[in-house]
């Protein structure tokens, strides 16, 4: 089919009008799902604090993994043993906990979202300890709301008496 001058140029101007419309949108939904995620991470932070492994992780789907730097991986399960192995057994008591989101990103099952994370706290009463990372996470719609399903740990330091640990 050829077009001609005048149903090209029609084309053009649909195709730029979409491009133009599709971008607002895309704004639009970030706009409207950042402070829902951003209320998301504040509820499992403030659950953490709490030493709430249940309640910290109340906005993970079933299947939910979390995968570290070295690309190791935790089920749900897993993720709850260690967190409540590392709460009990080291007497850890968290002081802060806040992510920040960097950025948001659409995807066809929900978005991602790139997030700085600094928790601190103390071991045993008095050892300070702080943790700076970033992670990319990969968050669903579901009926029940907003759901964590993925985080991928992209880089982790952490600090014990203002040391750096390695370990």
């Amino acid at each position: 089919m050829i077009l001609s001058t005048k149903s090209s140029s029609i084309l053009t101007v649909l195709i730029s009008a979409a491009i133009v419309a599709v971008t607002p949108a895309q704004a639009d939904v970030k706009s409207k799902v950042q402070p829902i995620i951003q209320t998301n991470y504040n509820q499992i932070n403030a659950a953490f604090i709490r030493k709430d492994i249940k309640g910290a992780t109340a906005l993970f789907t079933a299947d939910y993994i979390s995968i570290n730097p070295d690309g190791g991986k935790q089920t749900l399960t897993e993720f709850r043993e260690h967190y409540n192995n590392l709460f009990t057994r080291f007497n850890i008591q968290l002081t802060s906990n806040k992510a920040t989101i960097k950025a948001i990103d659409t995807n066809t099952g929900g978005i991602d979202v790139a997030i700085d994370q600094k928790t601190e706290g103390t071991i045993a009463g008095f050892n300070k300890i702080v943790i700076n990372q970033t992670s990319r996470d990969s968050w669903l719609k579901t009926p029940q709301g907003w759901r964590l399903k993925q985080s991928k740990i992209l880089n982790s330091q952490t600090t014990f008496n203002g040391q750096t640990f390695k370990g």
